[in-house]
């Protein structure tokens, strides 16, 4: 289970310099009662998420935080009542989220960190909504401190030229991807937090390397070794008990009786194979998902209006856009 995305990490490996901005921002903001805002920006899985949320529970103080996932929302001004569902405030309608939204910035209790991942979502046609978020984190008695966090590094630059004149630019903070000795540095961490004393490591130190190499030189997105380690395991426990299975002197070996396999390079090796797969598997997987929903419509329009037939499941445009994990029947 440690080598799952779901599961949070034992502890922050690496990232010193950010782990020190984030701290630095918590104890001059909401640890001190007051507003701020920080941008964060990084490529997925580069432990942005991961790194704010440990910090908050390591802060010795105690303060309301919140996690607001923005790519559910329909509208930017879905926000508001989005930030206050999160903190169980009571507000009369959805017209009505800006004004209660206002009314515990300025007259609450305490302050309070609102964390609204994937902000990007909010981008609209005026940026109006994210405008006035950063503004209300940004008063001198605010008690609103506001993290956005996305991918791009220029999306207050390009987005919202504006901060600047209303004298509200978020502290800027970008996670770089993970380079080779920090993914080995994390799926070993994660390893011996479940090891036993005196036993042999479960995946070969070449084997990590070589999960950690590759997804360095592509993405540096450590979900992605995560799932390369899982799944090489999951290959050495099947080939473990197959083995056992097989033998003719002796019972069969158990899940239960059967030592922990080892993953080799070839285990991963193989892995890293069937995940990467065809060259055309991976320029279609390297798409966006606006990208994608194009190709899709174009393969599902090709079969109407050529005779109006529909096209054939074993077409090329289908066996393509099923490369690249997109149904066109779902459409």
């Amino acid at each position: 289970t440690v080598l799952h995305r779901s599961t949070a990490p034992p502890q922050i490996v690496g990232r010193e310099s950010e782990q020190a901005a984030i701290r630095q921002f918590l104890q001059t903001t909401v640890e001190k009662g007051r507003g701020g805002s920080m941008y964060i920006s990084g490529n997925p899985g580069t432990g942005k998420t991961a790194c704010l949320q440990t910090l908050i529970k390591q802060s010795l103080s105690s303060f309301p935080s919140v996690l607001v996932n923005c790519v559910p929302l329909t509208r930017p001004e879905q926000a508001y009542a989005a930030v206050l569902d999160a903190l169980n405030i009571e507000y009369a309608g959805a017209d009505s989220a800006l004004a209660g939204l206002e009314r515990i910035v300025f007259k609450g209790k305490g302050a309070f960190l609102v964390i609204l991942d994937e902000v990007d979502s909010l981008l609209g046609s005026k940026q109006e909504v994210l405008y006035r978020l950063f503004e209300l984190a940004a008063y001198p008695d605010s008690r609103l401190a506001l993290v956005g966090i996305a991918n791009a590094l220029d999306l207050t630059d390009r987005f919202l030229p504006r901060l600047q004149a209303r004298n509200c630019v978020p502290l800027l903070l970008n996670f770089n991807p993970y380079q080779v000795n920090d993914i080995v540095a994390i799926l070993q961490s994660r390893l011996d937090s479940v090891a036993k004393d005196g036993t042999e490591p479960v995946i070969q130190k070449a084997a990590l390397e070589l999960c950690a190499r590759k997804v360095a030189a592509t993405s540096g997105d450590l979900r992605k070794a995560l799932d390369v380690c899982r799944q090489a395991m999951e290959a050495a426990e099947a080939e473990c008990k197959k083995r056992g299975a097989n033998k003719e002197n002796g019972p069969a070996v158990t899940a239960t009786a059967s030592p922990v396999p080892k993953v080799s390079i070839m285990h991963i090796a193989k892995v890293l194979t069937s995940l990467n797969g065809s060259p055309i598997a991976q320029k279609l997987n390297a798409l966006n998902f606006q990208q994608k929903l194009v190709l899709c419509a174009h393969a599902s329009l090709s079969g109407t209006t050529a005779g109006s037939k529909p096209v054939d499941s074993a077409t090329p445009s289908k066996k393509s856009a099923a490369a690249g994990g997109i149904a066109v029947s779902k459409l």
